[in-house]
């Protein structure tokens, strides 16, 4: 008797295996991969390995580098992958009228690059993951060159995908105090807030230490009154405002916009929700000047 026993087991233990290894190969091939560092580079891949609130200062170009005029335009846009049709011709109109631009959820592809060096413009981005050899995360572009760097990455505790923000400083022409922009894509399923408050922690620390004005910008996935409360509470305590809309086009989950884009030190002089197709998102394009 003992022998089928033996054999049942081995059996077993085979299935088990194949099983496991069935699971790693779907793993593998259809899920994101984690990187093993915070990794942030810019348009020639120079890598900044500094985590906010540290920064890092980047390496000087060859390109002319003027510092970033006033008043100036930021466009904000959760741009989906990329996956729509026409994003690059959206993408290319708008910016046009943007000296800055932050974005989320965005693929580093050979259009983006294409697109980024036409212009030209400066670039950023912080690695959220691998998916298919690809890279996905937030990119700052500008035309101005960035002087200091850092980035942060925040594990999705359900999903275990990262999700990254970037904060870069800008030299502002004929101002002493230069310009902090963080462009964040926050953290999503979570049953409380306090995962989302713990990525914003970075941020306020290296708010804190920074002299001159501060936009906050990107996809805060601020679905819920709980997540808005911690968001607003944690950032109009120090002095924050948020841009508004006459006319807000902004998505809505819960009736609450996931995108935000909030400002001390500066003052409004123009903001636009704009509408489009070629993502699950709408963008903001806002033109500041210094307070």
């Amino acid at each position: 008797m003992k022998a089928p026993i033996t054999f049942l087991s081995n059996k077993l233990i085979l299935t088990v295996a194949l099983l496991i290894g069935a699971a790693l190969f779907l793993l593998a091939e259809f899920f994101p991969k984690p990187v093993k560092q915070l990794t942030v580079f810019d348009n020639n891949q120079k890598i900044y390995l500094s985590r906010c609130p540290q920064l890092s200062a980047i390496k000087q170009t060859t390109y002319e580098n003027e510092q970033l005029k006033t008043p100036f335009a930021l466009l904000n846009w959760n741009i989906y992958k990329q996956q729509k049709q026409g994003w690059l011709t959206q993408l290319e109109q708008w910016q046009d009228e943007a000296d800055l631009i932050t974005l989320q959820e965005v693929k580093y592809s050979t259009e983006l690059k294409q697109f980024r060096d036409a212009k030209p413009l400066f670039s950023l981005q912080n690695i959220a993951f691998i998916y298919k050899d690809s890279i996905y995360g937030v990119n700052t572009l500008s035309k101005n060159q960035a002087a200091f760097v850092c980035g942060t990455r925040r594990l999705e505790p359900w999903l275990r995908v990262n999700k990254s923000a970037i904060a870069t400083v800008y030299p502002i022409d004929n101002h002493s105090k230069p310009l902090l922009l963080i462009n964040i894509h926050a953290v999503n399923f979570t049953f409380t807030p306090l995962d989302l408050q713990k990525q914003i922690q970075s941020y306020l620390a290296l708010i804190n230490n920074h002299q001159g004005p501060v936009i906050f910008s990107g996809d805060f996935n601020s679905w819920s009154k709980p997540r808005l409360t911690a968001i607003e509470n944690s950032l109009f305590s120090i002095g924050f405002k948020e841009v508004l809309f006459d006319d807000d086009k902004r998505i809505t989950v819960f009736d609450h916009p996931l995108d935000h884009i909030y400002f001390r030190g500066l003052r409004v002089i123009k903001s636009e929700s704009l509408t489009t197709e070629v993502s699950d998102h709408t963008a903001q394009r806002v033109v500041f000047d210094i307070e």
